[in-house]
């Protein structure tokens, strides 16, 4: 049986071209390992069909915007990584995510990598790319 994970979704205009969108996606790249292991995030641009789908499923408001487990938590807020922590503490599925959670809030982002950081988050890689 798979471990169960922390789904983050970002509604994004496009990661690459929008700084506060890149910045959003860099915030879920850049958490520590140990939180990489028990999430599973993904953006979803507005420039194509299924980011305009994912986005009317949660009932987006604003881009861009951070879902954990299905509510739209930060509203075109760039949270601080306690905050990103603690909503994802909220919303975790299992008291062994939560104490995994626990154990990693006080180690804070991993920005020292940002080319890095982009390139495993996957920007851009969703957003619309015909004419």
């Amino acid at each position: 049986m798979a471990e169960e994970k922390i789904t983050v979704d970002v509604l994004t205009l496009d990661s690459v071209q929008c700084a506060a969108c890149g910045y959003m996606m860099e915030s879920m790249a850049a958490m520590p390992q140990e939180v990489q292991e028990i999430i599973e995030y993904k953006e979803w641009s507005i420039k194509n069909k299924t980011g305009i789908g994912k986005f009317m499923e949660l009932k987006g408001k604003v881009l861009p915007s951070i879902c954990i487990e299905g509510d739209v938590v930060f509203p075109s807020i760039i949270p601080q990584y306690e905050e990103l922590i603690d909503e994802m503490i909220a919303r975790a599925k299992s008291p062994e995510l939560v104490e995994k959670l626990k154990t990693a809030r006080d180690k804070g982002f991993e920005f020292d990598k940002i080319a890095e950081n982009l390139e495993k988050a996957g920007a851009g890689k969703n957003t619309r790319n015909d004419s």
